[in-house]
């Protein structure tokens, strides 16, 4: 099991409706992308998140399924369309378990 975690910094511009925008974008890849097994995308409240706004949290069978959806077109969309336009920067984790 692969474990894939990234947090998003955003735009110090970035609206409440944009912020909601890219989590609802990113939420609903759970049902559009077959090697994406668990998707969890929240706003973070962490006094201690040096910035990061938003942890997405997903989990996949494999590393191979991990680059499939990498490279899916519902993902590379909402990466072009909700991600791009407001990121500031960006955090990734991949874990094996």
């Amino acid at each position: 099991m692969i474990n894939h975690t990234v947090l998003f910094k955003l735009k110090e511009e970035t609206t409440a409706t944009q912020k909601q925008e890219l989590i609802d974008a990113l939420q609903a890849l759970g049902g559009k992308i077959d090697e994406l097994k668990e998707i969890q995308v929240k706003e973070n409240f962490s006094d201690r998140s040096k910035g990061f706004d938003v942890v997405l949290y997903s989990i996949f069978d494999s590393k191979e399924a991990l680059e499939s959806y990498q490279v899916h077109p519902a993902h590379v969309k909402v990466v072009g369309e909700n991600v791009k336009p407001i990121l500031a920067d960006i955090l990734v984790a991949d874990i094996e378990y």
